[in-house]
């Protein structure tokens, strides 16, 4: 049997006593970083021998999983916090356990993708999760458009050393008036949920106002009227664009309108 077990987020009273039970009478456990699951284990007083199982072994650990599950083991997988396969490998050994027809089954538990939605006070009966902002520009851009764009509640994880950065991208690319909901440090001593709109949230980060470090999980509000055409008429493009460059229109615009100004953009710059 394959157990994927969700693991507490920051406050480890969170584990659950079949959390526990399970870890107990696993054969084999795996987790993404070992040295984070120690602590979990020492606190819940069980001695067993964690291994590794990350983005870069996946494919070969999976094999020897899937060997040790045909023998009749009881295999454990841990996430570092939270729950597994969210962001964390396990997809492809679950879809292994399909093709073999092994049975699998999730303990569950905390999961901060859930906790910042929550937390965040935005809409919950919608919501689209994201994962990590990617690293490579062209695919933030991909990235960055297909948030703005979305109608419903938005989570992603970020970094805190990144965050200054996304913030920028999402008034670059969305409307700066947007509520968005910075959800640091959850479960812990240190747990503080800043909410507001993104332009204003922006600004307390630059003035130092607000304290980011930690982990934190962003939850953005969906775009509204997302069916809602906006046209400019030629007329009036031709006038703004003759005292104001494309990109200055587009905020003017934007402002006036409510509109969103890179969609804006797009449409003064189309010939």
């Amino acid at each position: 049997m394959l157990n994927f077990i969700s693991t507490p987020i920051g406050n480890l009273n969170d584990i659950s006593l079949r959390a526990i039970d399970v870890i107990r009478n696993s054969d084999y456990l795996y987790s993404e970083d070992t040295r984070k699951v120690q602590k979990l284990l020492k606190f819940i007083k069980i001695k067993v021998r964690s291994q590794s199982f990350y983005e870069h072994n996946e494919l070969k650990v999976n094999r020897t999983i899937i060997k040790r599950l045909k023998q009749n083991k009881t295999i454990s997988i841990v996430s570092d916090a939270g729950t597994p396969v969210i962001s964390d490998p396990g997809y492809k050994l679950i879809q292994e356990c399909i093709k073999n027809n092994i049975k699998y089954t999730l303990i569950p538990g905390p999961s901060s993708v859930i906790s910042a939605l929550i937390m965040s006070g935005l809409p919950t009966n919608k919501f689209s999760f994201y994962g990590f902002v990617p690293r490579k520009k062209s695919d933030q851009e991909n990235f960055f458009e297909s948030v703005a764009n979305d109608e419903k509640t938005i989570v992603f994880f970020e970094s805190t050393k990144r965050i200054e950065k996304t913030i920028s991208h999402l008034i670059e690319f969305t409307d700066d008036s947007r509520l968005i909901s910075i959800c640091k440090e959850m479960t812990k001593i240190h747990e503080e949920t800043f909410r507001g709109k993104i332009s204003d949230i922006n600004m307390l980060i630059q003035k130092k106002q607000i304290n980011i470090r930690g982990e934190i999980v962003v939850v953005l509000q969906g775009i509204k009227n997302k069916n809602h055409q906006f046209l400019i008429d030629k007329e009036i493009k031709d006038k703004f664009l003759s005292k104001l460059s494309a990109s200055e229109s587009a905020k003017l615009i934007s402002l006036i309108t409510g509109e969103n100004k890179r969609d804006i953009y797009k449409k003064l710059i189309q010939s």
